[in-house]
């Protein structure tokens, strides 16, 4: 992948494919390094691992993400290289304390904004624009660039929108919702590539939108091969981990309530970020667990795989009645990279990928089935080893982020070669969007 850190590509995209030159690509997304949520790092492995003949470049906002851990800065945009990608960062409101929902408003609201105005302004320099949901404000840019003309890739991440629902952050028939979910049809509908994070996310907009099979691409997380290398696997400690977000999604209490049930002569530690850790310290202190169950706060990324692969098991609790059978959390797949069995909540997509791998239990979210797979695993050591061989098969399978990365250039390379053959410009789009009203009446 290349880019340059001052200089913005070419002007003459549309030339420039019909040439067959390197194609051209605009990334926007929310969250990017050196900010730690699972989506930040997915653009800057993918475009790290793109092949060469890629010229691309991020917009994202100033940092937020662990909120608290990065100063705030005022200028309007800033240029730089994270591991190589140009970056160019916009200004936005960034929270310093725990984010209020105002707060989180500004935040995306204002970053939505300024990337609208970039694509506006500099968006004919670019053969592919891409926009990485959630959240859904980053569609505000993409469409955009349908405007202008631009090729507009998809990334969806995370159901944001309907995971705001869930989790009561809004309702259905709130104004922003039912403008975002416009949005999201409109952008979805009209984009030349969707790519899903995982199968069961593209069969939930294959059957909710009217989208082609072969618009669809299914291009998951990867997981970084150097960092979490089996190699660093130590002897098996009694151990029970729970590394990542402490948050709603998370289905802690059954999990909590199971692991008490199964009485077996393991810790559990849980290290992570979150608004729901004193609840959690409650619990523990309810269950009279606290003295088994010690909940730290996060540790550096580059600790975590030294972590894991010690322990015996790892937990992936989620929330069943929620908006997430899509997920395959990176937990998850770094657990099974570091070669550590997993008992994992039983949504769609990890109990297909249970089924596939055989690299650990996927449970009801109830104590009894936590508890009894607990000391199944507890109790049979060769067990754990052979589904760790087997996670790690799967992984380096089906997650290598230089597959991926290769992987993603030849969608974007597609992408601009079919844009220009088919032509570009406002009266482009616009007939297009005519279209799919003359089909809906």
């Amino acid at each position: 992948m290349t880019g340059d850190a001052t200089t913005a590509p070419s002007p003459s995209s549309h030339d420039r494919t019909e040439r067959g030159d390197d194609p051209s690509v605009l990334v926007v997304s929310q969250l990017f390094p050196p900010e730690s949520m699972a989506g930040a790092h997915r653009w800057e492995k993918l475009l790290r691992n793109a092949p060469d003949r890629l010229d691309a470049r991020v917009v994202c906002p100033q940092p937020s993400v662990p909120v608290g851990e990065f100063e705030r800065r005022y200028s309007p945009w800033s240029r730089e290289r994270v591991d190589g990608v140009p970056v160019t960062r916009l200004f936005t409101y960034q929270p310093v304390a725990d984010r209020t929902d105002i707060e989180r408003i500004l935040n995306h609201g204002i970053f939505a904004v300024l990337a609208t105005l970039y694509v506006l302004v500099h968006g004919r320099k670019y053969d592919c624009v891409v926009v990485q949901i959630g959240p859904h404000t980053t569609l505000l840019p993409g469409l955009a660039a349908l405007a202008t003309g631009r090729a507009l890739v998809v990334d969806v991440y995370d159901r944001w929108l309907d995971n705001a629902v869930d989790f009561g952050f809004t309702t259905e028939g709130s104004l922003a919702y039912r403008l975002l979910r416009w949005m999201e049809r409109v952008a979805l509908e009209r984009c030349d590539r969707l790519v899903a994070l995982t199968p069961t996310m593209a069969a939930h907009y294959r059957g909710t939108y009217d989208l082609d099979d072969g618009k669809i691409e299914t291009i998951p997380f990867g997981v970084d091969d150097d960092l979490f290398d089996p190699a660093v696997a130590s002897e098996d400690r009694p151990r029970i981990i729970y590394t990542g977000k402490l948050g709603e999604g998370q289905a802690f209490e059954p999990f909590l309530r199971g692991f008490r049930r199964a009485d077996i002569d393991y810790d559990l530690v849980i290290y992570g970020f979150g608004e729901r850790r004193a609840e959690l310290e409650a619990l523990a202190a309810d269950l009279g667990i606290d003295d088994r169950v010690r909940i730290n706060g996060p540790v550096p990324r580059e600790d975590v795989p030294r972590l894991v692969s010690s322990s015996a098991i790892s937990l992936v609790p989620l929330e069943t009645d929620r908006t997430l059978e899509y997920a395959r959390p990176t937990k998850f797949l770094e657990t099974m990279a570091l070669g550590t069995p997993y008992v994992a909540s039983a949504v769609t997509e990890i109990e297909a990928v249970t089924a596939d791998a055989g690299a650990g239990l996927a449970v009801e979210n109830e104590p009894d089935a936590v508890s009894t797979a607990l000391r199944d695993l507890a109790a049979d050591p060769e067990r754990r080893r052979a589904m760790g061989r087997r996670g790690i098969a799967f992984v380096d399978r089906e997650h290598r982020w230089d597959e991926l990365g290769n992987r993603i250039g030849d969608l974007l390379s597609g992408v601009a070669r079919e844009r220009g053959t088919a032509g570009s410009g406002l009266r482009t789009w616009l007939g297009r969007l005519a279209a799919a009203a003359g089909r809906r009446r």
